[in-house]
């Protein structure tokens, strides 16, 4: 009897599976790319977007600011998946609390799942809402870390990223993270809201004259922190040095990078200055603090006998 004749058949359904099969996970991992988790049981993502944000005119410079948001949303940047759980980084955008400037957290939100990080861009209420944005980052943290297995996560490495005003709301969760803002609404405001680390860019509203907000109370028990900012970020800098003396003071840890030049608002654009250099400054940071692990072995590495 000629035996290839069924074995070919079986193999063809058998390709045919493993295609189907890998073009199942490919959609599914490019859903959770585009995936919206609202933050509240009461909102419903409609799909006119209605409440989700309303894009201001465009200035000419490429970027989407959103206004208008009354249903608080997050966007979910998935790093490539793997056996062991990902760090995570929710990431709040700047705008004066009057506006969200997503499109320079997108970036950024890329750029941290090349490195094997997860991100989720926070779309907080706006404008002119600081007690409801508040609200919205200790309720993402919760969400992020309550989900953390669902998105193959490691709970104990879910941390903050904020510009701007952004950086002002990751300071007040790293700060306040024990204050009750709101009362439990699910099983997901049964744990900790306290981010394990916190990166702020260019961070904004930090300092009263020479003084410290008196939006944060400081201790010891605060996470991990790294600021990055420009000197000649005139309106903001000199809250940075503030905020990060009051750290040290207190007992955390914190480490900064004091730019003489760059501005506010820098992101990820290239510059001509030394400040370009903070994303490779961060991931040094993130592996310093276990944050993320070095990068395996090269596989042509020679074997010790």
């Amino acid at each position: 009897m000629n035996t290839s004749k069924r074995v070919r058949p079986l193999f063809f359904i058998l390709c045919g599976i493993s295609f189907w099969s890998t073009a199942m996970i490919a959609n599914a991992n490019e859903e959770r790319a585009t995936s919206t988790i609202m933050l509240w049981p009461k909102d419903t993502a409609n799909q006119d977007g209605k409440g989700m944000g309303t894009p201001k005119p465009d200035r000419g410079d490429g970027h989407i600011r959103l206004t208008d948001v009354t249903k608080p949303s997050m966007r979910y940047f998935p790093a490539p998946a793997t056996k062991k759980p990902r760090p995570a980084v929710i990431l709040c955008p700047g705008g004066g609390y009057s506006h969200l400037v997503t499109t320079k957290m997108e970036p950024i939100a890329k750029w941290l799942n090349q490195h094997g990080v997860s991100a989720f861009v926070l779309i907080y209420r706006a404008p002119k809402k600081r007690k409801d944005a508040f609200q919205d980052i200790q309720r993402a943290v919760r969400i992020v870390r309550s989900r953390a297995s669902e998105w193959n996560l490691d709970p104990r490495r879910i941390g903050v990223m904020g510009s701007s005003a952004g950086g002002h709301l990751a300071a007040r969760v790293s700060t306040g993270f024990d204050i009750q803002t709101y009362k439990a609404v699910d099983k997901h405001d049964g744990v900790s809201c306290k981010p394990d680390f916190t990166v702020l860019l260019y961070p904004a509203y930090m300092n009263k004259g020479e003084v410290l907000s008196k939006e944060f109370t400081v201790s010891s028990e605060i996470s991990p922190t790294l600021i990055v900012s420009a000197k000649d970020d005139k309106g903001f800098f000199p809250g940075s040095p503030i905020y990060a003396n009051a750290l040290k003071e207190a007992g955390a840890f914190v480490r900064v990078h004091f730019f003489e030049k760059g501005g506010h608002g820098f992101s990820l654009r290239p510059k001509q200055y030394p400040l370009s250099t903070w994303p490779d400054l961060c991931l040094q940071w993130f592996r310093d603090k276990d944050i993320l692990e070095e990068e395996a072995k090269q596989e042509n590495a020679p074997d010790k006998k």
